[in-house]
This record gives C-alpha cells, structure tokens and sequence, in this order.
C-alpha cells in the first residue's frame, strides 16, 4: 500500500516528555513530505497551542486541534468546525467536580480556566500559550469547542469519567475521552479526529486506507481504528493497545519512534 498522507497526535506521539519535538523528526518528516506525501498534525491541543508546533515543523498539510473540533489548512483557513451547544455547555460549567480538578473551556482563540495548574506550564513550555483565570459563568450561554477536566491526580479523573459515563444525560449528546489519565476531555457527539479526517478527505483526492496515523491516547481511538494503518506509540495506553490489538506498536515518543518509523518507511 502506498500512503499519501500521515497524520500524527501530538503529546506522548510526536512531542517527547519534555514536550519538544525533536530537530531528527522535523528533519524526517520534512524529508518524508518531500517524496510527495501529505503531513498533518491531530490534537486535543488549542488551535493557537497546536499552530506552534504546526509552523516548526513547516510543511504541513492540515491542522485538526480540539480533537477535531477545528480543521485548519497550511494557510490557516478554518475548514471545519464543531461546538457544543449552550444546553451542555452550562451543564458542563454547573457539573459538581472535586475542588482539586481543574475545569477549562476552549472558547474562540482563547483558553479560560477555573484553577491555575502547575501542569500547565510545562506542558506549554514550547508554545507560550497559557489560560485565562475565569470562573466561566460568562460562557453558559456559548457555543464552545471543548470543556476539559484535568488533576494530578488521576484517580479524581477516573471517577469523575465514570459518573460522567453513567449519567443518562450525557448520552448522546457528548463524546467522553481522556488525552492522558490526568487529562478528561469533552466535546460535541460528533467531534473526534477521525471525523476531521474525513473534512480532510472532502479536500484531498485519498482514501482512508492511504492515511498512516499515530497515537498514543484513548483520544486517538477512532482516528486509529479508521485509517489505513493505525500505529501505537510504545509510551501508549496500556487500555488503548488492548482495545486496537491490530495497530502496531513501535518505539516511544522519547526514543524518535514516529520519526524513525517513517525513515524506515519512506525514505530506504
């Protein structure tokens, strides 16, 4: 089979644990797009966090951020978009959660949060993108694209999802994931990379089974699962290689595995 376009998460895939990619993997995948094939970046990252690392690497074709609440092209036109209506997102704002979780919203080009995280900082040591303090009542009423839990410590998160999960009110009208245990994230029902795969695919001439992607979180599932090949990082979610035993698993985000998977790929 030969694969006209790779697509790759960011954190714990193509960013290494201090949350840099690195100058070997730039300098493959440029290499790589060079014979031709499409790169793009999948993120449950901010469009504003995610453009940083979109830009360092040059020569992408598309940008799918929120977990494919938005689709951008390289020229940063917005060609897709999802929001959760303001029925859930008042929900979400008014959910009684433990006063140690952090609760975020993704609203238009900002970040807003209820509590400060030390996390934050690190995880956005590259990008310089940072929140807004805000108690979020002023966004009840708005459409927005993501609302997002996070604590460091993961249990408060896991059963913070199990209740979520169990509630009949949030059937059907919200996806549930997690991007790390630290980390739940919640978006419209129909927002999931794989869906912002397909916006691509009404803009590309390829099929789905011409798309290579990586991942290493219960967020990537379906962008996994629906591609060509689907490959799982070996940092990756013990759960989410039990769920998708066909994806390979390869090298870690610390050891280059993405980028030496592609030289061995594409470029011998």
């Amino acid at each position: 089979m030969k694969y006209k376009m790779i697509v790759s998460d960011l954190d714990g895939t193509l960013l290494n644990s201090e949350h840099k990619i690195s100058k070997h993997t730039i300098d493959i995948i440029r290499k790589v797009t060079e014979t031709g094939v499409k790169f793009s970046i999948a993120t449950g990252r901010h469009f504003k966090d995610a453009e940083f690392f979109f830009k360092q690497v040059g020569v992408g074709s598309y940008l799918i951020s929120g977990n494919g609440s938005l689709i951008h092209d390289k020229n940063g036109n917005e060609i897709g978009n999802t929001n959760m209506n303001s029925e859930i997102t008042k929900r979400l704002i008014e959910l009684k959660i433990d006063d140690e979780i952090s609760r975020n919203i993704y609203y238009k080009d900002k970040w807003y949060t209820q509590k400060m995280i030390e996390a934050f900082g690190e995880y956005h040591v590259e990008s310089k993108f940072s929140p807004i303090e805000s108690d979020l009542k002023e966004f009840k009423n708005k459409k927005i694209e993501k609302v997002f839990f996070y604590c460091d410590d993961y249990k408060k998160i896991e059963k913070l999802e199990k209740e979520m999960l169990e509630d009949e009110w949030f059937k059907g009208k919200v996806n549930i994931t997690t991007s790390h245990p630290s980390c739940l994230e919640i978006m419209d029902i129909s927002t999931n990379k794989k869906e912002g795969i397909l916006e691509i695919m009404k803009h590309e001439n390829i099929k789905a089974d011409e798309i290579l992607a990586f991942g290493d979180a219960f967020n990537d599932n379906e962008m996994l699962s629906f591609v060509g090949k689907g490959i799982i990082m070996g940092n990756g979610d013990k759960k989410l290689k039990e769920l998708l035993p066909d994806c390979e698993v390869i090298g870690t985000n610390n050891e280059d595995g993405e980028a030496k998977y592609l030289e061995e790929m594409f470029l011998k």
